[in-house]
């Protein structure tokens, strides 16, 4: 965490005037943040359309997460998990083998958890940060690149509310440069008490 304090610290000292009051208190919740639950709106963007799905996010920076979805209605009480070795996926629906276990992890999935984002930054070679508005809201927008060569996740954005400080949308793109999920959050809470059962699923 100390690259991305560093990283930050360089980035914040070239850029746009209009947010630097904001810095500093983004960077250090962003340095010290160990773990955070969070609602989410995400949308995967397809050629054939948007799906939506309504999650609640939780994760740590150890790199484990926990995504339960609530809509839409054929989703409703899914959750998936990663422990730190393997996905654990479970379904209230199915009668038998409601609980499946997967080798890790899809990049889809994981580049919507915000330490995936962190992570990024850091290694990204060509860093950005800037002002924007969203929803008459001023936000910092922090940009990296996604390693791994995938077409259709190849880089990311992630806006901060300059007044609440925090993260309130992650957009991830293709390499044409259009939105391939997006992700709203809101009701964020930096560094969450996790219980020791959250990465546990029970039935």
């Amino acid at each position: 965490m100390k690259r991305i304090f560093y990283v930050l610290m360089i980035v914040m000292l070239c850029g746009c005037s209009q947010g630097k009051k904001a810095y500093p208190t983004i960077q250090e919740k962003l340095t010290m943040m160990e773990s955070y639950k969070t609602d989410a709106e995400l949308t995967y963007i397809s050629n054939k359309g948007e799906t939506k799905y309504t999650t609640v996010q939780t994760a740590d920076k150890e790199g484990r997460y926990r995504i339960e979805t609530s809509a839409p209605e054929d989703c409703k009480g899914n959750v998936v998990m990663y422990d730190g070795k393997m996905v654990w996926q479970y379904d209230p629906k199915l009668a038998d083998n409601k609980i499946s276990v997967n080798p890790p992890d899809k990049a889809s999935r994981r580049e919507i958890i915000l330490f995936s984002f962190l992570e990024n930054y850091v290694k990204s070679k060509d860093v950005s940060i800037g002002a924007a508005s969203l929803d008459e809201s001023m936000c910092t927008v922090l940009e990296a690149r996604i390693p791994g060569n995938n077409r259709l996740l190849a880089s990311e954005k992630l806006w901060v509310s300059n007044e609440t400080q925090d993260p309130v949308r992650l957009v991830i793109y293709d390499n044409e440069n259009k939105e391939r999920i997006v992700a709203e959050f809101a009701n964020f809470e930096y560094n969450y008490s996790i219980d020791e059962d959250t990465f546990t699923i029970k039935q």
